[in-house]
């Protein structure tokens, strides 16, 4: 079995694609340890932040 994802339609290649493994962490201000689900949850935010803004501006270019 292959872990590597299948491209979409219309991708050809994928150039910015990094594996990582999510353990744990640690809200700043409180010292709280985080579940592996909202670390998760956080990452995929940030990453959709970034995918937007590189998205907005290839688009601007």
């Amino acid at each position: 079995m292959s872990r590597k994802l299948p491209l979409a339609v219309g991708e050809t290649a994928r150039t910015a694609c990094a594996r990582g493994l999510l353990r744990r962490g640690v809200e700043e201000r409180t010292g709280e340890l985080l579940s592996a689900a909202v670390l998760a949850e956080r990452v995929g935010w940030a990453a959709d932040l970034v995918s937007g803004m590189a998205g907005s501006l290839l688009t601007a270019r």
